[in-house]
């Protein structure tokens, strides 16, 4: 049955979008406190995008860089970035690139690219390659070895992005395949990874 774009927002969907914004800003703070190498600030999207689908969790991401923007207004930008990972997430998870370890890890790879595509171009043309944050100073290690700016933001971006979205995947594969079927026979996306669905 095909699905309108209305059909997406019902009613355990939108109140899934604050729980998750926690969740990424939870993430973000605690990568930062502890001074991990990756963000874990999109788990939350891309839990949204995995069970509630791909505009759900495009609201999500946007949402989240909201809200850190008013904090350090260099995330404003970047909520393309959050926007994209969250359409990525909903269209892998459509096509069951949750439903096993490997397939997870493949998704993460893949919502990497997305990532690296979107930010880098943010990274040069508004900031200069240059943001404040881990991968700024391997930007600057490359730039140094000699590489041109925009191979240095790509390659800085990819290293980084990888990392933290592989994890970021996994950890979502593990809270989904921990939620019951009754809970998520109630969302969009759901039903794919109900356990009664989930053998393969």
């Amino acid at each position: 049955m095909k699905r309108s774009f209305k059909d997406d927002f019902n009613m355990m969907a939108m109140l899934l979008i604050p729980i998750a914004v926690a969740v990424n800003l939870v993430g973000f703070q605690l990568a930062n406190v502890l001074r991990l190498p990756i963000f874990l600030d999109t788990i939350g999207t891309i839990i949204v995008g995995v069970i509630a689908g791909p505009w759900v969790a495009l609201l999500t991401g946007l949402i989240t860089n909201l809200i850190n923007g008013i904090f350090n207004p260099v995330y404003f930008p970047y909520a393309l970035t959050s926007i994209a990972i969250g359409v990525g997430a909903g269209y892998l998870s459509k096509y069951g690139f949750f439903k096993s370890v490997p397939k997870t890890i493949i998704s993460g790879i893949i919502i990497t690219f997305i990532a690296v595509i979107v930010s880098a171009p943010i990274t040069v043309f508004v900031f200069g390659g240059v943001t404040g944050n881990t991968s700024s100073l391997i930007t600057a290690a490359f730039l140094a070895s000699g590489q041109q700016l925009w191979s240095a933001v790509f390659s800085s971006s990819f290293i980084t992005e990888i990392a933290d979205k592989v994890v970021s995947v996994l950890i979502v594969f593990f809270i989904v395949k921990a939620m019951s079927d009754r809970y998520l026979s109630k969302m969009n996306y759901g039903h794919l990874y109900m356990k009664r669905n989930n053998k393969k």
